[in-house]
């Protein structure tokens, strides 16, 4: 029997990768955050490049998660790929040492760049390539694209991440969701959570009001099996002293243990 905070997922860009933008000084890694928060699953995701093939060092490094996705591609500050399928095959051919791999990911997909490259006849080679190997392929969307014309491009993906980009965008939570699901329908869905406001650089720690009303929502959209997880933005900050992170261990210490499936 699962519990909730086995359905619970770190954003796990590399330690530091943050600091620039929230001009923080953090230093905790994907394996301390596992450690601390107890979320033990995580998308690995270069950001700026960090990341790159051969990912046979980084698979070895993280195989004490219990459950990883892999960036296909990387957030938008990462270079796109050379190869039609981006990084796809890099990570199929790593699935041997990293047997904790259980899908792949592209970060920031939804940009005329990337929607130009990466075709849905593309993204259907991707996907096949990686379901041909027992994985699933997941993207990431942002609350200001619903309203594109997507309809083509997410039948290429088996799951969805979900994200509000803003604090202030919580305010209209129960409307993006509304639309999201019926954008979905049946399609696996992870809600995503920031811990720090990334509008800006630098910008400020999220609303804790607001924050504590997502994590509410989402945890009861998991527990009523709506949703497949939350993925939480991110081990970066995991170790700053905020509200956010203050408040995420309470309800896991709180609510972690509950069984729901």
């Amino acid at each position: 029997m699962a519990k909730l905070v086995d359905k619970l997922w770190n954003w796990g860009h590399l330690e530091g990768s943050h600091n620039e933008c929230t001009q923080l000084d953090c230093k905790m890694t994907p394996e301390e955050f596992a450690e601390e928060y107890g979320i033990r699953n995580s998308f690995i995701v270069s950001y700026g490049g960090n990341i790159q093939p051969p990912f046979d060092d980084m698979a070895k490094r993280f195989s004490v998660l219990n459950e990883v996705k892999w960036s296909v591609l990387g957030d938008a500050s990462t270079p796109l790929p050379e190869a039609e399928l981006g990084n796809a095959q890099d990570v199929v051919d790593v699935l041997g040492v990293g047997k904790n791999i259980t899908g792949g990911i592209v970060d920031d997909f939804f940009s005329p760049e990337r929607m130009e490259r990466f075709t849905p006849e593309v993204l259907k080679k991707i996907k096949k390539l990686l379901n041909d190997n027992g994985k699933d392929f997941w993207c990431v969307l942002y609350n200001h694209q619903l309203d594109f014309e997507l309809e083509k491009y997410l039948e290429c993906f088996d799951g969805v991440t979900f994200w509000h980009w803003g604090c202030k965008e919580i305010e209209k939570m129960d409307e993006y969701l509304e639309k999201l699901f019926a954008l979905t329908k049946d399609k696996p869905v992870m809600l995503g959570m920031y811990l720090w406001d990334y509008l800006d650089v630098g910008a400020k720690p999220m609303d804790s009001v607001l924050f504590e009303r997502q994590l509410k929502t989402y945890f009861e959209l998991l527990k009523s099996k709506r949703i497949q997880g939350v993925v939480f933005c991110s081990s970066t900050v995991g170790d700053a002293d905020l509200e956010t992170n203050k408040i995420l261990k309470k309800y896991i210490a709180e609510q972690g243990d509950i069984e729901i499936d």
